[in-house]
């Protein structure tokens, strides 16, 4: 049977992410130290989920704030899902371009040096 694809994957709530979770990630980036994604505070840009990693301003409303990451894909496991080591506050954009381009193996040809595609088509560079 071929793999899941991106539309027929399960709802967030069925993986895991319904309210329980929705608690622990607002407690989560409450404390002190996850204010800010860490990836942009290693390029020295303290982001609190409000801009791009090239700095600019994010203007489209359900971008902004940080994600609470799973530093190591739990793939399921319930264990390493819940285990607060395993969270790092992202930016959506380290999120969801760059964590995802990682964990997925894809190249870096055809994208900038922050990371994002450098093709006019791709929904990164469709801003809303």
């Amino acid at each position: 049977m071929p793999s899941k694809t991106l539309h027929q994957r399960r709802a967030t709530a069925q993986r895991g992410y319904g309210s329980k979770w929705q608690r622990a990630r607002l407690i989560f980036l409450a404390q002190p130290g996850n204010q800010f994604c860490v990836k942009c505070q290693e390029r020295g840009l303290l982001n609190p989920g409000t801009m791009h990693m090239d700095g600019s301003v994010e203007t489209n409303p359900r971008r902004i704030g940080l994600v609470v990451d799973h530093i190591v894909p739990h793939r399921g496991d319930q264990r390493l899902f819940w285990d607060r080591s395993n969270w790092q506050p992202l930016c959506h954009d380290d999120h969801d371009i760059v964590k995802q381009r990682e964990e997925h193996g894809r190249e870096e040809q055809g994208n900038d040096i922050t990371g994002r595609p450098t093709y006019a088509d791709h929904p990164w560079n469709r801003r809303a």
